[in-house]
């Protein structure tokens, strides 16, 4: 059979068909590689999952508390600096959430705890089984220190918990205090630095860093100066914290004057690693956070530049902690 003129005219119309289709096909996947490749598009579907969403978790004491806490993940795995947040007495977490989620865009995994008696965590069953209040008035020195070892110390371990799973590197730890939250978190770095290797076991010895935002010089009887003469606290990473004019503007520069004078003396002049950052504004703790634009850059300059992980350096590498 002779083609006719009308096959012969649709021959030529379906090679182009095929040829354009090809052409679309190659356009399709060249966008999905494209979008694949950018970090954006990749970030997208890396909040996506579950996993990385920020979350309240809850934290149960070895003295029987449920304590509430936010959780931040970070996308880093084990390469993720690590933050706990201490917020101040009265206080809670939902106010840090900007400098929270400011951490990890900057590849951190973060927790802030509501410890006893504050935010999430206000009530508590007693031996009797039946849900009491704290009564923050009465809470005094025991309490904090219940905060030091309980509270601050089941973070961690939830933090440990996720360190094993490679979400985090636990042994690049910064803590973070504010106000009151300061004498917490300068004692429970303390705290952790006591606890030294067992063989090739690794017990603490993580905190890497200290932030004191507003710090108070003494709380419930309980001092940020018995920290001061700790040769591991001197030794850290340190960063003050306050705004001109703030009733902590004289603290932050005592803190930061006394260290330094130890530092020049041990180190020969040498005091890298600490900072003292004035902010023009008068606000304290919550607020200067929240509401001094120069704040929250300034905390994750001196988180990403003093606490590095380098595993071929063998600088802060991970390590499994079961």
């Amino acid at each position: 059979m002779k083609p006719t003129a009308t096959t012969q005219a649709i021959k030529p119309r379906d090679k182009s068909s095929k040829m354009l289709m090809g052409v679309f096909y190659f356009c399709v996947c060249a966008v999905i590689v494209i979008l694949l490749a950018n970090p954006a598009f990749a970030q997208k579907k890396k909040e996506e999952d579950p996993k990385l969403k920020p979350r309240p978790v809850v934290l149960k004491t070895d003295d029987g508390l449920a304590l509430r806490a936010f959780y931040f993940p970070s996308d880093k795995g084990k390469e993720a600096v690590t933050v706990m947040l201490v917020h101040e007495w009265q206080g809670q977490a939902s106010p840090y959430g900007k400098l929270c989620m400011t951490l990890r865009n900057a590849g951190c995994a973060v927790i802030v705890p509501d410890y006893r008696g504050h935010g999430g965590s206000k009530e508590y069953t007693d031996a009797r089984g039946k849900v009491r209040k704290f009564n923050i008035a009465q809470m005094g020195k025991r309490d904090v220190e219940n905060i030091v070892r309980y509270d601050l110390e089941e973070a961690k371990r939830f933090l440990k918990k996720r360190n094993n799973d490679e979400e985090l590197n636990l042994n690049a730890l910064v803590v973070i205090g504010v106000r009151e939250g300061c004498v917490m978190a300068a004692h429970w770095a303390q705290r952790d630095w006591s606890f030294a290797p067992v063989g090739s076991k690794k017990r603490g010895q993580d905190v890497k860093a200290l932030v004191l935002i507003s710090p108070k010089k003494v709380f419930k009887g309980v001092s940020l100066d018995q920290t001061l003469s700790n040769p591991a606290i001197l030794s850290l990473p340190m960063m003050l914290v306050a705004g001109q004019g703030s009733p902590e503007e004289s603290e932050a520069e005592r803190v930061y004057k006394r260290v330094e004078a130890v530092r020049k003396r041990i180190h020969r002049g040498d005091v890298e690693g600490l900072n003292l950052h004035l902010s023009k504004a008068s606000f304290s703790g919550p607020q200067l956070v929240a509401k001094t634009p120069d704040v929250l850059p300034a905390v994750v300059q001196f988180v990403k530049k003093n606490v590095v992980i380098s595993e071929d350096e063998e600088i802060n590498p991970w390590v499994n902690r079961e």
